[in-house]
């Protein structure tokens, strides 16, 4: 009998990945049900998704739905702790969007909730379920360079997809944390879980040196004398990272989210460099920027007996052994987008976990590890750099 799944937003997460991948799964998986406040959003996700899936205007109703053995958590991330406890207090299990949280506060009581119930709680870093990512663990641990001993990384976000982010409700960081948390808690993930060990510390300079006030610029794109020229123009005909609902697929001056990148308010930044120390000793450089010609994550794995280096744009794994000869891989192109192909494979795990299987790889202490180290980076470039100790954060949490 497929594992029946509510989702809760009807967003692009819903309509691109979590929607297609069930439907793949159609063996194993069934979308039954989506909850979404905004009616002609849902309106729209079901003649787009199609099939028998019942509509709900709030989690509430979704839960009372005895087809729903299991919740995807797809809504904005400052709401999603208040739904993690409604979902496991009507004992459904649950895949919660990274991040998790967008407090400390706030992580620590779902990271307690989440391993004190039996149900099955997984965290959306489909990283960890990516080829690449798990091939570079599988190096690391195989002691073929030696014992770790620190990692450079590098995420780099394409510009149109980095000004989608000072439009949308993402510019705030009362609503996604800041960029670090929003969107490098994926890199930063895959680093905690290849370096095996828990950040200690945290050290970081950043600020927002691109998307910054452009007086020649209009409020909106539409008005703007600089549209036809400006990278960071909302383009109707683009993937603009968001869900265009019927409606506004047929009228594209209907769309509201084409806000000036530059001069909508906001309080995130758009670079960050990011120094970081693990219980074990490994140290950590991790470099963000928002304004790159592709997307692209580079790494460096340094052992006391050789290096690894990665690009997933590139889909290219070098495997340099003191004493030894360089290995490289090179990944099929569609293991090479931002998300690795490990979308589906996460849902995958997510169901094996329900069936009786591994807990998943992805789980609560590895949301909350991501999210103390993206926060303790956010917290030490308002403090011009200060080390910051990430103890309080996972207090409690061993």
């Amino acid at each position: 009998m497929p594992l029946g799944f509510g989702i809760v937003g009807a967003g692009q997460r819903c309509m691109y990945f979590f929607g297609p991948d069930i439907r793949r799964n159609a063996d194993r998986a069934k979308l039954v049900a989506i909850a979404e406040p905004d009616q002609a959003r849902l309106r729209s996700a079901l003649d787009d998704l199609g099939g028998d899936i019942h509509a709900y205007e709030d989690i509430d109703g979704l839960l009372e739905d005895p087809l729903v053995d299991a919740v995807i958590i797809a809504s904005p991330d400052f709401t999603h702790r208040e739904l993690l406890d409604k979902v496991l207090d009507a004992g459904k299990h649950v895949i919660c969007e990274k991040p998790m949280a967008t407090t400390p506060k706030d992580a620590r009581h779902m990271t307690r909730r989440a391993r004190a119930a039996p149900e099955v709680v997984q965290i959306g870093f489909m990283l960890r379920y990516a080829p690449m990512f798990i091939r570079l663990k599988e190096i690391v641990d195989s002691g073929v360079i030696g014992e770790l001993v620190q990692v450079g990384a590098t995420e780099v976000i394409e510009y149109y997809h980095g000004a989608s982010f000072f439009r949308r409700w993402q510019r705030f960081r009362k609503h996604s944390g800041g960029l670090l948390v929003h969107k490098a808690c994926h890199a930063l993930d895959v680093i905690n879980w290849i370096v095996g060990s828990t950040p200690a510390q945290v050290s970081a300079i950043g600020g927002t040196d691109t998307f910054v006030a452009n007086p020649e610029a209009a409020t909106r794109c539409r008005d703007c004398d600089l549209a036809t020229t400006c990278p960071a123009a909302y383009r109707a005909d683009a993937y603009n990272y968001t869900y265009p609902t019927v409606a506004e697929r047929a009228d594209p001056d209907a769309l509201g989210n084409d806000a000036c990148a530059f001069n909508a308010d906001k309080d995130i930044i758009d670079n960050a460099t990011v120094m970081a120390s693990y219980e074990n000793g490994v140290r950590l450089t991790f470099n963000f920027v928002t304004t790159g010609q592709r997307h692209e994550r580079r790494f460096m794995l340094v052992g006391n007996r050789g290096i690894v280096t990665a690009s997933q744009a590139d889909g290219t794994i070098v495997v340099e052994p003191v004493g030894g000869e360089t290995q490289t891989a090179v990944l099929p192109e569609e293991l090479r987008d931002e998300h690795g192909g490990g979308d589906e494979f996460l849902l995958q795990s997510f169901l094996d976990s329900v069936g009786g299987g591994e807990p998943p790889t992805a789980d609560v202490m590895a949301g909350m590890h991501s999210l103390a180290l993206a926060l303790g980076a956010e917290e030490s470039i308002d403090h011009h750099g200060a080390v910051v100790d990430l103890g309080p954060y996972l207090e409690g949490l061993s």
